[in-house]
């Protein structure tokens, strides 16, 4: 192992905060502050980057079907007869499909219909021939949380994290589609225990750490026979269950690396070698595909290989990267090499000027994710590979802190009566308010309006002579800073020569 690689990179992993989690006991659950529970981040929200497949909440209400109950029973047996599972597992996933099927017909409303939903996927996996033997302890754990949580415990907002006792796995809920389980979000907990162990924090729990590699190494379903991949099991910005995000199988790979050499567990690396293969696989089954600029890209949704997201592009080739130097892995640090350049032909494809944008030639990135951008860029600064990602991370650093800047260009001179052009250009997206003042303090002329970086005008048609006192401001609009710059002139109008 390389003991230092690991090191250098922990701090990355360090958490702003602890976040709330909601933390199931029986028929109790209580929110508490976790220290690992990594503070929410728009990349756990992973907004869909299409609207199809939204219809599929209202289809699933009606949930269980003769055919569908057929169909996992069906599945069940046929793993059953290939000895892929136990008699006991066989009764086992069959007890709480049954169980869940009984609560779901004593519920009603909202509660019936996220339960109904995760029914509904449990059971058109079956029908499609996807409930095979490794698939099959995730699906029917997440089954029974739900189950659980339904009939009675508090109804969550959107995007909470739940937590189950004895478990450090965390799902999350997504309205519509019940409480999922999120690989990411659970492998950077992963990360943020590890930190605190290496930083040899009072908080550092190295059996948490284990329970929750231990059990998301149970939920590690084969793909195909080359590798093994943690599944999102909901319908998602037109993508069917189940599929996967390059960004948590990168940071997947990360967190066992690194707790196999503090934890002495060199199964966790076995488990890392096996979800490789993601890497090497074409969509959907894998996240390999080409990139925006040409190259071999990392996806961040197996379901959608034309959407190139630049954050978790790099994610992806951190969590590659991190892993290769922690396990002098050459298999790694190729699939590193022959990407990353990919990732710096795309990088400024990513600037507007004064902002980034979230996917290439898609919508510009909100403020989180902007940051986000900003932190993966520095972060592949950190590691120093490639002077590149260091001058954007400045660059988008600025574009946050630094204040609009307003260039007047207004004449000094025009007619009564006459259209003039007020004009400035700015530097970045911002509300400009231009006040004309007479010198006796009447106001002329008061407007405020939206202007994006570059030139913008204001028209005004001065009614008398005299001389006018312009005044501008700007504030930038993205960054909630209240960051602003004023800018000063003068105008003097004369008589209409022709009056």
């Amino acid at each position: 192992m390389l003991i230092a690689a690991i090191v250098t990179t922990v701090l990355a992993a360090a958490p702003a905060r602890a976040a709330e989690v909601t933390v199931v006991d029986g028929d109790r659950a209580v929110r508490v502050d976790d220290p690992f529970v990594p503070a929410a981040s728009p990349s756990d929200t992973m907004p869909a980057p299409g609207r199809r497949g939204h219809g599929v909440t209202a289809q699933a209400a009606a949930s269980s079907t003769a055919r569908g109950r057929r169909a996992v029973k069906r599945a069940l047996r046929l793993n059953l007869r290939a000895k892929k599972i136990s008699r006991r597992g066989y009764r086992r996933y069959g007890r709480q499909y049954l169980l869940a099927r009984r609560t779901l017909r004593r519920l009603r409303g909202a509660r019936r219909d996220q339960l109904g939903y995760v029914v509904y996927t449990v059971e058109r996996m079956g029908l499609a021939g996807q409930l095979t033997a490794s698939r099959l302890p995730v699906v029917f754990t997440q089954l029974d949380r739900n189950r659980r949580y339904w009939p009675r415990l508090p109804y969550p907002a959107s995007g909470d994290r739940i937590s189950f006792k004895g478990s450090e796995v965390l799902y999350q809920y997504f309205p519509g589609r019940g409480l999922q389980l999120h690989p990411l979000s659970t492998f950077k907990k992963a990360n943020l225990i590890h930190g605190a162990c290496v930083r040899e924090e009072p908080e550092c729990d190295r059996e948490a750490l284990a329970r929750l590699l231990d059990e998301m190494t149970r939920f590690a379903v084969w793909r195909s026979r080359r590798f093994v991949a943690w599944e999102y099991m909901f319908h998602f910005g037109g993508g069917a269950p189940p599929w996967i995000s390059g960004m948590a199988e990168a940071t997947a790979i990360q967190s066992l690396a690194r707790a196999a050499d503090l934890l002495d567990r060199p199964d966790y690396l076995v488990t890392a070698r096996r979800a490789l293969g993601a890497f090497e696989t074409l969509p959907p089954r894998g996240v390999r595909a080409v990139g925006a600029a040409g190259g071999i890209a990392y996806l961040q949704y197996s379901f959608a290989p034309r959407l190139w997201i630049f954050n978790a592009f790099l994610q992806s080739l951190i969590g590659l990267y991190d892993y290769a130097k922690a396990t002098d892995s050459a298999r790694a640090m190729e699939l590193f090499e022959e990407a990353e350049p990919e990732a710096r032909r795309e990088i400024p494809l990513s600037d507007v000027g004064d902002w980034s944008r979230y996917s290439y030639a898609g919508a510009e990135s909100t403020a989180d994710y902007h940051e986000l951008l900003r932190e993966f860029l520095q972060s592949m600064c950190s590691r120093k590979l490639g002077k590149l990602y260091c001058t954007y991370a400045q660059r988008y650093r600025g574009y946050q802190t630094d204040p609009p800047v307003l260039d007047l260009n207004v004449p000094e001179l025009t007619e009564k009566g006459d259209l003039t052009a007020i004009r400035f250009s700015v530097s970045k997206l911002s509300a400009v308010e231009v006040t004309i003042t007479k010198g006796n303090g009447r106001v002329a002329l008061n407007r405020i309006a939206t202007f994006r970086r570059g030139d913008g005008s204001f028209l005004w048609r001065p009614r008398s002579r005299g001389l006018y006192t312009v005044r501008l401001g700007a504030k930038e609009l993205r960054t909630g800073r209240g960051l602003k710059d004023r800018g000063t002139a003068e105008i003097e109008v004369e008589p209409d020569p022709e009056a």
